[in-house]
């Protein structure tokens, strides 16, 4: 039994079939903060544990809003970390041909590079339960993924998610980190392309993995993401508790999100204004770890945007809830102003609970979950006036049936996820494509 992980803290029972019946599946997690690759393999491991496999969930650090939302089916392990020079040496050892770019960036940044602190952790997981398959999700633990996968023989079929579209996302860097970034893209640029299989959430974040990590298009495939849960359409009938949402002839537009430059929120509180020059209306943003620094700021900054605006009292940031789908079933519309979207999880939330759409055309996935507009308004990115337009059209005429809304919302199951998720993931001559 290796000592980085601690496997005797089963908080999770399974309520699967006993290990030796069934393959066991490994999903990897930087952390449990609120975001949609979290979320999106929470639904994944609880997707496969009702299916009848033997699941494990890993995770670096126990920390984050979606703590109280780990499935009750599967078993939660907890990684334990390493000193960040432990963590080099031993990704050096699973593979010398990281060693120049390490030590490189070591110099530059006169530090150890954090990227490994789990690495042996990982390892030492694969080589005691040997999973059929490992899935991680987000960059860091990609790269751990793969170089773990390496020393324990390929035993295990090692996939890596891309959930963000690398190539818009990147701009939003701080000129600060450009060091780590470069590191970051030269690991992935080697180690997603050791990986049995890359699979990104949309067709256009699958076509901008192939570009912006150098990797041969038969490597990667896209699988949209498992949002549709049997649960949404009964949270939807809870009480936001929310004073604005009970008031029915003023329509609330609501947008939610982390509070971070990509989704472009000052854009939505622009059109905002403009709208409600024209109307009466509200706006709540809801989502945020404000924990954060970064996000803090922008929230203040947001505040003083609303303050200079004159829209101020109509305006409120509650910060991340549980339970997004009452507000949804009651908002006037919603709007996602992104810049770019690796898939945009909360169009499919929004679609689930019959709430009117509108969204920017950003690269990612919302054109594909709308359909190009046939489910939901798409305006170009950055303009503010066409966006203000799109909302009002929303509210002067909603949709009659929202069935139609929610029958596209529910395409993007759980079930049909696992079922291609389990293709991939256990068919080692399964190719992409």
């Amino acid at each position: 039994m290796g000592s980085h992980y601690n496997n005797a803290i089963k908080v999770y029972q399974r309520m699967t079939v006993q290990k030796n019946q069934a393959p066991r599946i490994a999903f990897l997690l930087d952390s449990l903060s609120g975001g949609g690759a979290e979320q999106v393999i929470l639904n994944l491991a609880n997707g496969f544990a009702s299916a009848g496999f033997t699941v494990d969930l890993l995770v670096c650090k126990m920390r984050g809003q979606l703590l109280a939302q780990i499935p009750s089916n599967v078993s939660l392990i907890r990684l334990n970390s390493v000193s960040s020079l432990s963590g080099m040496l031993c990704a050096i050892r699973a593979d010398m041909g990281c060693f120049k770019p390490v030590i490189a960036t070591l110099i530059r940044l006169q530090k150890v590079p954090a990227t490994f602190k789990f690495l042996p952790a990982i390892i030492d997981y694969l080589k005691d339960n040997q999973p059929a398959a490992l899935l991680s999700a987000l960059p860091k633990s990609n790269i751990s993924a793969v170089l773990a996968g390496k020393c324990c023989g390929g035993s295990t079929r090692i996939a890596v998610g891309v959930h963000n579209h690398y190539s818009a996302t990147s701009q939003f860097e701080k000129k600060e980190n450009r060091i780590k970034d470069a590191f970051a893209l030269a690991m992935m640029r080697r180690y997603y392309r050791q990986a049995d299989v890359v699979i990104a959430v949309s067709h256009g974040t699958e076509k901008d993995a192939c570009e912006a990590f150098e990797l041969p298009p038969r490597q990667v495939t896209s699988v949209y993401n498992p949002i549709a849960t049997h649960d949404i359409a009964e949270l939807g009938e809870v009480a936001p508790g929310h004073p604005w949402l009970g008031v029915e002839d003023i329509p609330v537009i609501l947008g939610i999100g982390r509070f971070v430059a990509e989704k472009d929120f000052p854009l939505l509180l622009d059109a905002f204004a403009k709208v409600r020059q024209a109307r009466e209306v509200r706006l709540i943003f809801l989502g945020g770890d404000f924990t954060s620094y970064d996000q803090r700021s922008l929230k203040m900054a947001l505040l003083e945007q609303a303050e200079q605006l004159g829209v101020a009292d109509d305006v409120d940031m509650p910060g991340f809830v549980d339970n997004p789908y009452a507000y949804l079933s009651r908002a006037g519309v919603f709007v996602l102003s992104s810049v770019c979207e690796g898939f945009g999880n909360v169009l499919v939330e929004a679609l689930l609970c019959g709430c009117p759409v509108v969204s920017t055309d950003c690269p990612g996935g919302p054109a594909e979950i709308l359909e190009d507009g046939k489910y939901g308004e798409l305006v170009p990115v950055g303009d503010k006036h066409r966006l203000a337009d799109a909302i009002c059209r929303s509210l002067d005429a909603p949709p009659r049936d929202r069935e139609f809304l929610r029958s596209r919302g529910s395409e993007f199951s759980v079930e049909v996820a696992v079922k291609n998720y389990r293709r991939l993931l256990l068919e080692s001559n399964s190719l992409p494509h």
